[in-house]
């Protein structure tokens, strides 16, 4: 085995992508062992988290193994330092549609009157009710329908006999500036609870 490690690590890159065309496991891990710690610095020094940095560089290993017999990678290193760039913002670009995603759901969803009557829900439903109050009317009315009636975008389109689309761009309006007011006025309320909690 040590022996195999050896000769192997005395190829050059394009010797072992050749081998690697023909299906050489051994190859694939002399290249894995050369480039994987680069290429999760890269990742990380991207993503600042190493979790995702590692998946980002298993996804592109992966990737080169699966494709080992089509591959046109001339230059490991070069190939590799775009391959971890694009999964990086690949990743990124997906948590941010979540997060879009969960934003959306928590304004729409947070509950208007939730019994609980803690300081945290309160200012939240404070901020939320001022910036809906201030929406121009049509926007306003397919807010609430959309956040209290808890209506579908088609139900609301339905409804009042708008499209869908108009509906969908209403909303879009709406929780934009409501995403704007929660991210100026989070930060207060975090540092207002932490003081009380102190």
């Amino acid at each position: 085995m040590e022996i195999s490690k050896i000769k192997y690590s005395s190829y050059s890159d394009q010797e072992l992508l050749s081998f690697l065309r023909v299906d050489d496991r051994d190859a694939f891990n002399e290249i894995y062992s050369r480039y994987w710690q680069t290429s999760f610095h890269l990742a990380n020094n991207i993503l600042k988290d190493g979790p995702a940095a590692e998946d980002a560089v298993q996804e592109v290993f992966a990737e080169i193994w699966l494709k080992r017999k089509y591959s046109l990678i001339l230059n490991p290193r070069s190939y590799l330092f775009q391959a971890i760039r694009f999964q990086s913002f690949k990743i990124i670009r997906h948590n941010k549609v979540i997060a879009e995603y969960v934003e959306r759901d928590f304004i729409l969803n947070f509950s208007v009157n939730d019994g609980e009557g803690n300081l945290f829900t309160n200012d939240i439903n404070a901020i939320v009710n001022q910036i809906v109050s201030n929406l121009p009317v049509k926007c306003r009315e397919i807010f609430i329908l959309s956040r209290n009636g808890h209506m579908s975008a088609r139900e609301i389109a339905t409804q009042l006999s708008i499209s869908p689309k108009t509906v969908d761009n209403q909303l879009n309006i709406a929780l934009k500036r409501i995403r704007v007011a929660l991210a100026s006025s989070l930060v207060l309320i975090e540092i207002i609870l932490s003081q009380h909690s102190a």
